[in-house]
Order: structure tokens, then sequence, then C-alpha cells
């Protein structure tokens, strides 16, 4: 257990030892900037957080536990209300975030967070190998007490920051990000070529500072500042309320050569922009009470936490009854909507054309898999599932949407074949026969062709008796 403020002289000492000297900065204003939602650090901010990650030894740290959720071309924030109108995201956390949402649309939805009092959506652009989309492995939303940790604040619900920098045109433009390879200590702003046996990972890391008044700005980071030096340093005068440093830990499965990020590059939304124009999106949906709790028992008391929000190795706490996500308690019945899902893999998020209005899962192909948590079928047996799909597949491409209970890789208990319906949103409703179904389960739709092709889109699917 780590008490008190042991890390900081530590991480000063070590500093210090390794003949680096934090220098304390004075923070001036700078012009407009040019791409809003996308900043790009002055000399001044960039040395900033240089000094807070040379010196990033956190004395005290909650943590949440996080999965990819969805990818798609939405930012809530930078674009609200725009569909499609972003490069690609890769969603993590809440399952719900879409260019439409709202902090009542965000509680609502259903997060994969632990703990799930955390319905906070976090967004960064999405990671591929050759062309091919990588999910997160596994994402860790550190919340570290590197400013005035015994004073620190938590953040105002609904305090909505975008850091890195998207624009940018060489490593020295982003220095919010790093990327290395796990096991490994050396660390890059661009890609590295990770050998085999390890994986790529990347740290983004969040200022500390508010403004104490506002919860968004323009270009949505000016409202915030970095502390003038790195840890133990003040903030500006200008932003002189500390609040914990939000710390993004993402591992993906990958390594070696060919790695591009989803990007906007000379106005054009792209899949092959360079790794250091890494950026990320934070919007705070916790429970508040829960938040501040955890704030004030590990980021003021000086104690690194899990994401139970309780010291570790310390004297247990109490921590409240997690609020039940609207994935465990789904009526079979019903009209479940396909981009409501718990987790899944490869599957992308649209607008939809259909009779409705909201969304479908989109450009989906061999291999992909949503699980809808929770499932009630009740006393009663299902005999039949139908689903609403589309497809603008080319002539010869079909594929199998199929219904497994448990798992992605469970007996296949029903399914039907999709080909071209007359476009990506021409809807239809199919339905098929499955083996008789009772009681709640985790329901997955498996989708497989055995081409790479996008073969369907699904708006939402339903089980009858």
């Amino acid at each position: 257990m780590l008490n008190r403020f042991l890390a900081v002289p530590v991480a000063l000492a070590l500093a210090i030892s390794a003949g680096l000297t934090v220098h304390r900065l004075t923070l001036t204003a700078g012009p407009p900037d040019p791409h809003a939602g996308h900043v790009m650090p002055g000399d001044i901010d960039a040395a900033a957080i240089r000094a807070q990650q040379i010196a990033a030894l956190p004395g005290s740290e909650f943590r949440a536990d996080c999965r990819g959720t969805h990818v798609a071309g939405d930012d809530p924030i930078v674009k609200f209300n725009q569909f499609g109108a972003s490069h690609l995201h890769q969603f993590i956390g809440n399952a719900s975030a879409n260019a439409a949402s709202t902090e009542v649309t965000l509680r609502a939805g259903s997060t994969n967070c632990n703990p799930v009092v955390d319905k906070s959506p976090y967004w960064v652009p999405a990671l591929y190998k050759n062309g091919v989309h990588v999910p997160p492995e596994s994402v860790i939303i550190y919340y570290q007490g590197l400013t005035n940790p015994q004073t620190a604040v938590a953040y105002p619900q609904g305090l909505k920051i975008v850091v890195g920098n998207a624009a940018a045109t060489g490593p020295d433009q982003n220095p919010s990000a790093r990327w290395n390879c796990t096991p490994g200590s050396a660390s890059s702003r661009d890609f590295m070529n990770c050998p085999a046996g390890t994986k790529l990972q990347t740290y983004l890391d969040f200022p500390t500072c508010w403004n104490g008044r506002d919860l968004d700005s323009p270009n949505h980071f000016s409202h915030m500042a970095w502390a003038l030096g790195g840890i133990g340093a003040p903030c500006p005068g200008t932003h002189p309320v500390a609040v914990p440093r939000v710390q993004f830990v993402i591992t993906y499965n990958v390594n070696g050569t060919g790695l591009t990020l989803a990007g906007t590059r000379n106005g054009v939304n792209v899949t092959d922009a360079p790794g250091y124009t890494f950026h990320g999106d934070f919007w705070n949906v916790w429970d508040q009470a829960e938040l501040e709790r955890r704030v004030r028992n590990c980021i003021n008391a000086g104690y690194i936490c899990g994401n139970d929000g309780c010291p570790i190795g310390g004297p247990p706490c109490a921590t409240p009854t997690p609020t039940p996500t609207p994935g465990g308690n789904r009526d079979a019945y019903g009209t479940i909507q396909a981009e409501s899902f718990d987790s899944q893999s490869g599957l992308s998020v649209q607008a939809t054309s259909d009779a409705g209005g909201g969304q479908n899962l989109s450009a989906v192909n061999n291999g992909n898999w949503a699980v809808y948590r929770g499932v009630n079928f009740g006393a009663g047996t299902a005999h039949q599932f139908r689903a609403r799909v589309a497809s603008g597949a080319a002539g010869g491409v079909s594929g199998l949407v199929e219904v497994r209970l448990g798992s992605a890789t469970a007996p296949v208990i029903g399914s039907f074949a999709v080909a071209n319906t007359g476009g990506w949103q021409s809807w239809q409703t199919v339905p098929t026969n499955i083996s008789g179904v009772t009681g709640t389960h985790d329901v997955y739709l498996t989708f497989s062709s055995g081409q790479p092709a996008d073969f369907v889109n699904v708006n939402w699917f339903s089980f009858a008796s």
C-alpha cells in the first residue's frame, strides 16, 4: 500500500538522479487554435506535459477497467448530432455513445466498465493493421493525483475534454500521447515496430487543472490547462482548480508494422493517419456521488485504489451497490436494438433510414459478433427469431446471421442467410426457427460468410413463441 505522498519525493528523486530537470513554467496565451477539438499544444504546454511524464509515479489513484464497444464515424463532443461526420472512432465503456448522445441518454445506456457506476463514454481513433480494424484488448482508465492531490476535486458532472493533436504533422506536435511495446520500456510518439511476443500499447495523458467555471469550451480544451511543471507543481491562476489526471492505457493484441489510425487529413476522413495523431475524448458521466467518494478516499487521502475505489492492500471500504445496467433486463419478446450490445467484435454503428430512425449495425462481415446480456425469455418458450436486416453486398456475396446462447462459440440455435436486399438501407424483416429457449441468457449474434466482404446491416431483432 502506498500511503500519503511517498511517490512525490520518490518520483522527484528519480528524475534528479536521472539527470532530469523539472522546470517551473509560466503559462502564456497562444493564438486561437485552428483545429477545434484537436489542440496542438504550444511550447509551454508541451514542456509541462513532458515534465508531468518524466515524474509520473502517481502518489494516489483509482481506476476503471473498460473494453471497446463499437466503431463509428461519430464524435459526440466535436461534431454533436452529426452522424457519420467524423473519422472513425473506437468507443470505449458506454455502449450507447453516438453523435446525438446527451447525459440523459448516456446515463440510460449500458457500460462495460468496472465499476458500472462509471457511465462515461471514452473514445479514440480506431486502429488498423494493413487496413483491418484492431479492437482494444484491454483499456484501463486511471484517475491519478498528480496536482495538489490533497485538495483536488472531482470533475463536475458533464465535463468534456478532448486531448491530443489529430492534426499533427510530426511527432513533436503531440506530446500528450505515446506508444510502447509491452513488455518493454522504450516509448515513442509514433508507432513502434513491436517484436513478436509483445503487444502494442498507447498512453494518453489529460490535463489536471480546470478553470472552475466551464464544462466545455469552443476547442474543447481551453477550459483545462496543464500544471506549471509536472507532478507536485501548481495550477496556473487562470485554471486554479486541481482535478485528477485521466490517463488512458490501451493495449492492442498486435505487433509489427502496417499500423495506421483513423483520422482527418486535409479535410478528408481516412484510415491511414500516422501514430503521432493519436487523441482522445472524455465526458464525465460517472455517478457523481461515487466519483466524489473515490477522489476523497483515494486521491485526497493518498492511496492507490483499485477499480472498487478501495485502497489496495489497505482496510476494506464500503462501496455502493451497483445500479443494474439495461443489459441485465432485456425483454426477449420486445424489440432489441442491434446497436445496444454490451460488447462486440469488429462492428460499426451508423444512422439508419429505416422506420423509427436511430442506428444500425453496419459493415458486418465474417467473424463479427455482438452480445446482449440478460435477455429474459420468461417461463414461456421462444421458437422463433427475427431480425431487421439490409444488404447492398455485391452479387455472389452472402452470409449467415446466427443466434447463440452464452458465448460466441456456443452451438448455433438458429440462423438465416442474407444476400443483397436492394441496398444497405433497404430493410427486410427475416424470421427463422430456433431451438426452444426459456429463462434468461446472454444472446450472441454471430456472423459468418467465409469471405472478407461486408454482407449485412442489422437494425433490430426480437424473439417470438
